[in-house]
């Protein structure tokens, strides 16, 4: 039973499961249909840089510098927000309309359409949303990429296995169902790009409309309970 007291519902496992399968969707999206550019995968990102610049790749060179650069952007602004004392307590929320909004356009956007006018935006939500929704019930997570996450589960798995740290099965199991969220994000992608191409994105904006309507509820009922408890 959900608590809308609890201040942290951000941090709801159906919530972080769903924004890693969108992740993991919207990456093999970027690297299949626009150029073989990660969104989010900042790491792929500079090795494949560093090959265009190894092959004079200018073109290609310049729209992994522009995902880098709109990936850190996107960290920043959200962290901005999150010291500033006057936001809104749906400012979480106006993140997930603005990348549902940006999924949408993108969709709309044929593949003559230069990538380095497509990926970086991209890049620049996904970064707000890993920044903004950062916990799993209390624990550190990332949604737009699952290196941390699979060593978590198998750290956590292994600790439990063979140490007997009990409350490590928990945290194994936790991060496992992020990783296995992630990949079944990237697989559905890959499977459905075949019929819809570009269009295919649009899956991402019916999850995050969905995300976003559940979220925005329970953030007015927790509100309301809060203001009438205050009188």
């Amino acid at each position: 039973m959900i608590n809308y007291d609890n201040p942290k519902i951000y941090q709801l496992r159906s919530i972080a499961v769903a924004l890693t399968f969108c992740g993991g969707f919207i990456d093999a999206y970027t690297f299949i249909q626009r150029g073989g550019v990660l969104a989010a995968g900042q790491t792929g990102n500079i090795i494949f840089l560093s090959a265009d610049i190894a092959k004079w790749n200018l073109p290609g060179a310049l729209t992994k510098l522009a995902t880098l650069v709109a990936f850190i952007a996107g960290i920043m602004v959200v962290e901005i927000i999150n010291y500033w004392p006057h936001r809104s307590h749906y400012w979480r929320l106006m993140i997930l309309i603005a990348e549902l909004a940006t999924c949408f356009i993108v969709g709309l956007l044929p593949k003559t359409v230069s990538n380095i006018f497509i990926v970086p935006f991209l890049s620049f939500v996904m970064a707000m949303q890993t920044t903004a929704f950062s916990q799993i019930e209390g624990q550190a997570y990332n949604n737009v990429f699952t290196t941390g996450n699979l060593k978590k589960a198998v750290s956590g798995i292994t600790r439990f296995v063979f140490a007997g740290v009990s409350e490590q099965r928990i945290v194994g199991l936790t991060y496992m169902q992020l990783v296995l969220g992630f990949a079944s994000g990237a697989i559905t992608s890959a499977i459905l790009q075949r019929i819809w191409a570009v269009k295919t994105i649009w899956v991402v904006v019916g999850i995050l409309l969905i995300v976003g309507s559940y979220y925005g509820r329970l953030l007015f009922l927790r509100n309301r309970l809060w203001k009438k408890n205050r009188k």
